[in-house]
């Protein structure tokens, strides 16, 4: 087993300024776990996970060539940035991945776990990952239930800050690495599967159909080769051959645009996907391309073939003499509406999709965030600095830097808090209600510590009671505000203003007197909905760092330089970091969604104009079958506009089959799609109905072309023919 932590340092100045970078402190058998042997020096001996130690680090190899250019005497150099003067003593070697389970960026630069530091003497204090290799005997369910049982003795052993009030103790999670990394990214990459599947369905269907239409057409000349001693294997051979040559073809155009699509496809891909950087058209991918390319083609020109060689070569030699399409007529026409109606009902699950993951995304992109995001931007300022006065509290430091930020010209407000939003809450205090008694098990709700005139500045509105004010300092009454959320839900509906709740933490209780209420407001993500959530003054909570809002009407490139060099002021050895107006942070929520309904909506446009194209063709080539037939009925005084219903219909009515077996389809399958959608129904009328409209819009269109050429037949013509 071994213990991993995440951190930053910062590098010193070398050009662009002083630089924040992911890094990482790990246990001593981190890296023996792993099997990462160094590709220069060593790893980190026992000795030096220790406070008196001297500091040590080590770094990846990427991190070697973009600083260092690769210099190989590297190993023993001094180092700044990492809080101590410390020695490189190794440099990872290049396919050395961190587990992205455990970090959000990937850390360049790696250290010791100190165990013996004083930030550890907290059992309260749990920023520690562990991972472990299992025996090859053991199952996660078993190491499970080993976890629960150790957890269950350190609350015997350790009941300060490992026992709630209640009796019950936190646990151990235990799961396997891979689990733990993909996530519920899984279920989106199944869901991409599933569509790339439906797809090359209809495309397969969309090819044998195409492909029986031009052997159709290939009657008399498939009759002289039997008819010449050519045997039925011989005829599939051929037509086997013919589509084999077909989908290599297609698959090597296929290949080409895959390229293209993976850069389209890591631009706008979700950055919660993992193993991102490792996507590409490998040789892997082409040989699985390579398969299904040829499969898929194969599958397609073996039912034509099958079809067309079943009869013997005189009847068919009889049949293409008489003008028609031979005794296999009636059959073959069946088998290709078949094989249409097969292609609309695909294309109607992947439209469904589309347009529920569309309106879903719509409705995240309308839910009101509870402030106005316009003009607004966040940032986040670290409080230790050089020359900090001694003894300064945080609230303090909060107080400079935002009089800092507060004088840049074009600066409308500025406030602090713990946390924006669009963004996890760090803080999650257990509030106690009047009449609860200490044993009471209550959920964490938000918590937030802001400043005066932060509400003012995001544009929250205020329900009832009264602000943050400046008379809320470290020695008055613990006062709080609460959201809507809380009322409804912790409070039953009633009146919470002077309500005075009980924050319980480590066994003591804290009181609180509720002074207000605002209106709720996203704190992660839209379409998590909103938690019950409590704002207490920063002079009465204190943080170790400050997220900055600030309120201007200028625009983001022209005010961001002087918001950093007001915070450079402040502290002119940390940047701020988590620099974004609140419009992009809210976009960075959305991506996952949008991107769900780009990649459907994308296949099933495809597969929409696949359908279209396999109905046209298909209408065009009956059309031309059935022109002697026209003919005669026009000769007969049947009306152009009676010849052009008659082939709407014909076209209509596979295009109607195709649409209703896929509404059967997709009523029965979209719930699959239920852990994707946001306020909107797996088998929501609105978007079914939305494209049915479009299917047969489509179909009409598909159909019309045919259609008018059928009318545009000349009987003179076709009697003289015959």
């Amino acid at each position: 087993m071994a213990a991993i932590e995440q951190r930053s340092i910062l590098l010193p100045d070398i050009g662009n300024g002083p630089e924040l970078v992911p890094a990482a402190s790990v246990s001593t058998e981190f890296f023996e776990m792993l099997g990462a042997t160094p590709a220069l020096g060593r790893t980190f001996l026992p000795e030096e996970h220790s406070v008196a130690a001297a500091a040590v680090v080590m770094i990846t190899y990427g991190a070697w060539q973009r600083r260092y250019g690769g210099d190989p005497d590297i190993v023993g150099r001094a180092m700044d940035g990492v809080g101590v003067p410390a020695m490189l003593v190794g440099v990872l070697p290049r396919d050395f991945r961190a587990p992205e389970a455990f970090f959000s960026s990937t850390p360049d630069f790696w250290m010791p776990i100190q165990p013996d530091h004083s930030r550890y003497a907290s059992r309260g204090m749990r920023s520690l990952y562990v991972t472990g290799r299992l025996r090859p005997d053991v199952s996660v369910e078993q190491a499970r239930q080993e976890a629960d049982a150790i957890a269950d003795q350190l609350a015997v052993e350790y009941p300060d800050g490992n026992v709630y009030a209640d009796g019950s103790h936190f646990g151990i999670g235990v799961n396997g690495l891979h689990a733990q990394t993909v996530g519920t990214t899984g279920r989106t990459l199944r869901m991409f599967l599933g569509a790339s599947g439906l797809l090359l369905l209809l495309a397969a269907m969309n090819a044998a159909t195409l492909l029986l239409t031009r052997a159709l057409d290939r009657v008399r000349e498939l009759g002289v080769r039997m008819a010449l001693g050519a045997s039925r294997a011989r005829m599939i051979r051929l037509l086997l051959t013919e589509a084999g040559i077909l989908s290599v073809a297609g698959g090597l155009i296929g290949v080409a645009l895959a390229y293209g699509g993976v850069e389209v496809f890591l631009r706008y891909a979700p950055s919660s996907i993992p193993r991102m950087s490792a996507v590409a058209v490998d040789g892997r991918v082409l040989a699985v391309a390579a398969l299904i390319s040829v499969g898929a083609g194969l599958a397609a020109g073996l039912l034509p073939a099958l079809r067309l060689s079943r009869h013997g070569p005189w009847r068919r030699l009889q049949g293409a003499g008489r003008g028609t399409a031979g005794p296999t007529a009636g059959p073959t026409s069946r088998l290709r509406g078949t094989l249409v109606g097969g292609q609309m009902a695909v294309a109607v699950l992947l439209l469904s999709g589309a347009a529920l993951l569309f309106s879903s995304f719509v409705r995240i992109r309308s839910v009101e965030p509870g402030f106005e995001p316009d003009g607004l931007i966040t940032m986040n300022v670290g409080l230790k600095r050089p020359g900090a006065p001694e003894g300064e509290e945080s609230w303090q430091a909060w107080d400079l830097v935002l009089a800092e930020l507060a004088a840049v010209p074009g600066v409308e407000s500025v406030a602090g808090t713990s946390n924006p939003p669009f963004q996890s809450p760090f803080w999650a205090p257990r509030i106690l209600l009047p009449g609860d008694t200490p044993e009471t098990r209550r959920e964490g709700v938000a918590g937030y510590s802001i400043t005066p005139g932060y509400f003012e500045t995001m544009r929250t509105k205020l329900l009832s009671g009264r602000d943050i004010e400046r008379l809320d300092g470290p020695s008055a009454e613990f006062v709080a505000l609460v959201n809507e959320t809380f009322v409804r839900t912790q409070m039953n509906g009633e009146d919470p203003i002077n309500v005075v709740v009980r924050h319980s933490q480590g066994g003591a209780e804290t009181p609180i007197r509720i002074v207000g209420v605002v209106e709720d407001v996203v704190q992660s993500r839209a379409e998590e909905g909103r938690r019950a959530a409590i704002y207490v003054p920063y002079t009465q909570a204190e943080w170790g760092f400050v997220q900055v809002a600030v309120r201007t009407d200028l625009p983001a490139e022209v005010i961001l330089p002087e918001l950093r060099k007001a915070v450079a002021r402040f502290n002119a050895v940390v940047p701020p970091r988590d620099v974004h107006t609140m419009r992009d942070r809210m976009a960075a929520t959305r991506t996952t969604p949008l991107f769900q309904a780009l990649l459907v909506g994308a296949f099933a446009l495809v597969a929409l104009l696949l359908a279209a194209t396999g109905l046209y063709g298909s209408l065009s080539h009956a059309v031309g079958q059935r022109q002697r037939e026209i003919g005669v009925r026009m000769a007969l005084g049947a009306e152009r506009r009676g010849v052009l219903r008659l082939v709407l219909r014909q076209g209509m009515r596979t295009a109607l089959i195709g649409l209703t077996l896929g509404m059967g389809a997709t009523l029965w399958s979209t719930r699959v799609l239920s852990g994707f959608l946001y306020e909107i129904e797996p088998n929501d009328p609105l978007a079914l109905l939305s494209v049915a409209v479009v299917l047969v819009t489509v179909s009409m269109a598909a159909c019309l072309i045919p259609a008018r050429r059928a009318t545009a037949v000349d009987p003179v013509d076709v009697l003289r023919a015959e």
